[in-house]
């Protein structure tokens, strides 16, 4: 992909900057938090972490309520319920417009494009990237562990032949999944809002290729960070955006911190810093157009 100037552009607009450091990028870190999936129909934070999730709220309970380890223990078919059921809503949903601009630019041969989110929904990984350049922070729902620690590494859940789940009530209708290995009690993969037990093991090699891929990368490389939807209630992947961006600046350099969040966009005073009050896919399709491919 070849990139050049428009002539239209007007570089004292934030819209404008924000797609010139795009343009001029060697690396483009995506940090994509709950805001980032609003425009294909998944619900953000902002107003209150019930709106994401309005099932719960009729029948009495939050999101601490079942994104608990405890409850796996105490109540399997609950716990199986809502997750299964959040499994269903999201890979009926298709990935915005959004996610297809950010992939055309990952293949552009004068820059690495690398992700990081944690957002649930995979669909980063299902509109073409893979898990070699995207760090999903918090796991994944569609994967399970063993409960019993018997020493598995954590697989993939077959969702299709997993029971159905009574909407009413958000109890799974048939038995829970069970360990591949040990036949133990098992749960959601994922950093729950409660936990303490999470099996990471399969999160740790995107973890540190992440980590070794930004502690060694030159101060001579340009450094832009897309920071889209990333709120304060979920705040892991604003504050780590934040950490990259300082550090590359510590060491001398050229990082620019673009926040594009329709409720939150106020970033602290710097000259390549850049608040784009937007939604996700209304910013992405703006610059795209300021980017002649």
């Amino acid at each position: 992909m070849t990139i050049i100037r428009d002539q239209q552009q007007d570089p004292e607009k934030p819209i404008d900057r924000a797609a010139e450091y795009v343009r001029n990028a060697d690396v483009l870190l995506i940090a994509a938090g709950a805001g980032m999936g609003v425009d294909a129909g998944i619900p953000d934070y902002y107003g209150g972490i019930q709106r994401a999730h309005p099932r719960l709220a009729q029948i009495g309970l939050n999101i601490y309520d079942v994104s608990n380890h405890t409850l796996f223990k105490q109540n399997p078919a609950l716990a199986w319920g809502h997750w299964l059921t959040r499994q269903r809503e999201y890979m009926n949903v298709l990935p915005h417009v959004g996610y297809q601009i950010l992939y055309d630019w990952s293949k552009c041969r004068k820059r690495t494009l690398r992700v990081i989110t944690t957002n649930l929904d995979r669909h980063f990984l299902r509109s073409g990237f893979t898990s070699d350049n995207v760090f999903e922070m918090h796991g994944s729902m569609y994967d399970a562990q063993c409960m019993h620690n018997c020493g598995v590494d954590p697989w993939p859940l077959d969702t299709t032949n997993m029971p159905l789940v009574n909407l009413n009530t958000m109890l799974l209708l048939g038995s829970p999944p069970l360990c591949i290995e040990c036949g133990g009690p098992t749960r959601i993969c994922t950093a729950l809002a409660v936990d303490g037990h999470w099996n990471t093991s399969h999160v740790e090699v995107a973890r540190i290729r992440h980590e070794t891929f930004f502690y060694e990368l030159s101060a001579e490389r340009m450094l832009t960070v897309l920071e889209i939807g990333c709120g304060t209630v979920m705040a892991k992947v604003r504050t780590e955006a934040t950490r990259i961006i300082a550090e590359h600046r510590t060491r001398g350099g050229h990082a620019a911190h673009i926040r594009i969040n329709l409720h939150q966009a106020h970033i602290d005073k710097h000259e390549d810093n850049i608040s784009l009050p937007l939604a996700a896919l209304e910013a992405l399709r703006m610059m795209k157009k300021l980017l002649i491919e």
